[in-house]
């Protein structure tokens, strides 16, 4: 089985659709750094080319050991923050052409957009017009850590699937495990504002930048919720001097507006709870289309009346 190669299990959604040979043509995979999102993307590119077609890759075929050396000629990856270049407007219309050319040594052509989340405006636009209507032996398989981040007519197209994080529980004792020398209290206070992903957690840890994002990102959210607006203010100006920064505390911010253990420090309400992410997803929403940073924080802080 693939489990004992080098590539995860499919979750259970995935892995009966793929038994039941009703995988979708298009496919997003939602999860937070270290989750393995690209490995479990190959994982889904094993099952669709397995030969012996049972759901998950059996790891055993020719078709899932040329999968797992990385040498399927059917598989194409592109890993947008490893390979930038290859997420601009005209390399995308060449992939985009490459699609409608029928596989070369197996029964379908999978594309893994990794880190799709990256794609510019007219770049996801492109994509668009493939996704829309793909060839019958073609399957796209996009991974993000946030898809809010991709345009809404592209979520329309595609089947989600989010990818849970570990608990704060566990992930603070798997930080524990990697930073011994971080002692507990730190790493619990790493994994609660990383929600739960390691790998988040380990940039808290390790980058002071990221670090003051979360830590910000938690005081706007307890500042909401107390309806203090002076003091969500004061969390969200410092990260309104780049896009780029205002785009990341904002992520920060969706990761734990949903969080139960946040919720349950904050005594917040799933109502309420529910009503921040939503204003958190506008906002980023907003942001995408270039909004003004500085109005972007007012329209949060509307929630303080609300």
């Amino acid at each position: 089985m693939n489990r004992e190669k080098r590539l995860p299990p499919l979750p259970r959604p995935l892995d009966e659709m793929a038994r039941e040979g009703r995988l979708p043509h298009s496919i997003c995979l939602e999860g937070e750094p270290g989750s393995g999102r690209t490995a479990l993307a190959m994982a889904l590119a094993g099952a669709v080319l397995c030969e012996r077609s049972q759901g998950e890759m059996c790891g055993e075929c020719l078709s899932c050991r040329k999968v797992l050396a990385g040498a399927h000629s059917d598989v194409i990856l592109v890993n947008g923050r490893e390979e930038p270049e290859r997420f601009k407007v005209e390399p995308l219309r060449e992939l985009r052409a490459s699609a409608y050319v029928g596989p070369s040594e197996g029964r379908a052509k999978v594309f893994i957009l990794a880190e799709a989340q990256l794609l510019l405006r007219d770049a996801q636009s492109i994509l668009l017009k493939v996704i829309e209507e793909p060839p019958e032996d073609t399957c796209f398989i996009l991974t993000c850590d946030n898809k809010f981040r991709l345009l809404p007519t592209i979520l329309s197209r595609v089947t989600t699937v989010p990818l849970r994080p570990l608990t704060v529980a566990d992930c603070a004792a798997l930080l524990g495990e990697r930073y011994p020398k971080k002692g507990a209290e730190e790493c619990r206070e790493a994994a609660l504002l990383a929600a739960g992903a390691p790998g988040e957690g380990e940039r808290i840890l390790t980058h002071p930048q990221t670090a003051k994002r979360a830590r910000d990102a938690r005081c706007l959210i307890e500042a909401l919720t107390a309806r203090d607006a002076y003091r969500a203010i004061a969390a969200a100006v410092p990260h309104e001097k780049t896009r780029q920064e205002y785009t990341l505390f904002l992520e920060a911010a969706l990761r734990l507006s949903m969080l139960p253990e946040l919720r349950q420090e904050l005594g917040l309400s799933p109502g309420r709870a529910a009503l921040l992410h939503r204003r958190f997803q506008e906002a980023a929403e907003q942001n995408r289309m270039y909004g003004y940073l500085p109005l972007l924080t007012s329209l949060l802080c509307r929630m303080t009346r609300e």
